[in-house]
């Protein structure tokens, strides 16, 4: 019978050379010294670390890994952005590599938790995008100097990876996680100029201090084993952290794994070292200190009760943070989600509808409506909900997209809605208590219960202006048309 033999292949360095000294005693000698300027620091289990050019982003990797020194280490699963490939899920090396090679020697793969991994769904990535990728190889010489010859499982996360599969990654690596495994996630944090697309603050004369303030309000969410606040700062700024995926998925399993504590210690910048600040990157390193965990589930999600009134000003505040993070770009909404726990109503499913006003002066030449735009269904919690809502209300299409300058001109409005129920005609609706959404055909339209106090209308007109916003004619609420309605608990701030 004939078989095929595997051979066993070492991938070599991509970067040694230019990343990091190529010959093995300048590249010994530079590490340590980076290490040296670190601490060990107890029983870390995991780290997030940045990979730029040693010169760079050496400093912060060295002080980041010194928390190693001393450790009993049977593993370290790594992980990191894919640079050269796009794609969903994690990928493994390919089959036959047995080990990576930097220019002081080789780690071995655990071959055991690779092939677990390969069976394990959504580890299914191209292999090959390890080939050219940096991101992992920077952190292995700090890993030889602190650890010696550790057997590493390395996994690159595709860019395409959303929410769900972030939650299924992390279940995945929690069978290979535990006593003596040590998880390293590869990240820079803000990449900021031109030549990364990026460039709200350009000009500015403290961008230094600005970026460093941005990147420790953002490592602090992740510190604090905040995936949900973490994710959402970065995704509602436009934040250009390379790892973050990979990131969410370190912080999905430390949330249903771990028992411990995270600490950020320390954030820098490219331009510190080079004086160079119409390119720059963020770099910051966190650990996280305790115990690996048997998996748990998420907890039984709370139902919606009546809003105390702590509950509405919180969300009105997350409403305002979350306009200020997206059109200002500063970490409004971080600072949100470290004051705010999100218990009881905010982490209750709900449909919530976010109205941008302008304030009376505005009003006056304008009109008050700005922008509205929710949710109807209970589909998520109900602080992202308003997260949301909040961003697609600033890029209302039927009005020209919010601008920064006009934050102190407007107020803010919530509508939590209650579940839609169908009505057997129009006759059954209650203006004034009752919001509507008219369907008819493939068209549909839907009616805050305030639209008809705020515009004083009677019936048929209501349900005639409903019609013209669903494209239909005036009068085809008439017949044909089905109603569901309901109810809306409305606060705001104030005029």
């Amino acid at each position: 019978m004939l078989g095929t033999r595997l051979t066993a292949e070492v991938r070599p360095p991509a970067v040694a050379g230019s990343f990091y000294p190529g010959e093995r005693t300048a590249l010994e000698r530079e590490v340590k010294e980076f290490l040296a300027a670190g601490a060990p620091a107890g029983e870390v289990v995991a780290l997030i670390a940045p990979h730029a050019g040693y010169v760079f982003s050496g400093a912060t990797a060295g002080k980041t890994f010194a928390t190693l020194a001393g450790r009993s280490v049977s593993r370290v699963v790594l992980l990191g952005p894919s640079h050269h490939a796009s794609f969903r899920g994690g990928a493994l090396p390919p089959a036959g590599v047995t080990a990576f090679a930097t220019p002081l020697g080789t780690l071995p793969l655990d071959r055991a938790a690779v092939e677990t991994l390969r069976h394990t769904p959504l580890f299914d990535g191209p292999p090959s995008a390890h080939a050219p990728e940096h991101c992992l190889e920077v952190e292995l010489p700090f890993l030889q100097a602190a650890l010696g010859e550790v057997p590493i499982v390395p996994v690159l996360v595709g860019s395409a990876t959303d929410a769900p599969t972030v939650q299924e990654l992390a279940r995945g690596l929690s069978r290979v996680v535990g006593d003596g495994t040590v998880v390293v996630v590869s990240s820079d944090f803000t990449h900021h100029g031109s030549p990364y697309g990026y460039a709200p603050f350009a000009g500015e004369r403290e961008l230094g201090r600005r970026l460093v303030t941005i990147g420790r309000d953002t490592a602090e969410r992740a510190a604090a084993l905040d995936l949900r606040g973490f994710s959402q700062q970065i995704d509602v700024s436009g934040d250009t952290v390379c790892g973050a995926r990979p990131i969410s998925v370190l912080l999905a399993l430390l949330s249903h794994a771990f028992a411990g504590s995270g600490r950020v210690v320390e954030v820098t910048t490219s331009g510190e070292v080079s004086g160079t600040w119409s390119q720059v990157v963020t770099y910051a390193g966190v650990v996280f200190s305790g115990r690996w965990q048997p998996w748990r589930d998420d907890p039984k999600e709370p139902q919606l009760g009546t809003l105390s009134s702590e509950e509405k000003t919180a969300l009105l505040a997350l409403a305002r943070a979350t306009l200020e993070s997206h059109l200002v770009h500063d970490t409004s909404l971080a600072r949100w989600f470290a004051a705010h726990p999100v218990t009881g109503n905010l982490a209750a499913k709900a449909g919530a509808f976010v109205t941008i006003h302008n304030r009376p002066e505005k009003a006056r030449l304008e009109g008050r409506l700005r922008g509205c735009i929710g949710v109807i269904e209970a589909h998520e919690p109900l602080v992202d909900a308003v997260v949301h809502a909040a961003v697609s209300a600033a890029h209302d299409p039927r009005f020209p997209p919010l601008a920064r300058e006009e934050l102190p001109r407007v107020s803010l409005e919530i509508s939590v809605l209650s579940p839609l129920r169908p009505v057997p005609d129009y006759d059954a609706i209650r203006l004034g208590i009752h919001g509507v959404l008219l369907t008819k055909g493939s068209r549909h339209a839907l009616f805050l219960p305030q639209v008809a106090t705020e515009t004083g209308w009677d019936l048929p007109t209501f349900l005639s202006q409903l019609s013209l916003k669903a494209g239909l004619p005036p009068d085809a609420w008439r017949s044909g048309a089905s109603f569901q309605v309901f109810t809306a608990d409305v606060f705001g701030e104030p005029e």
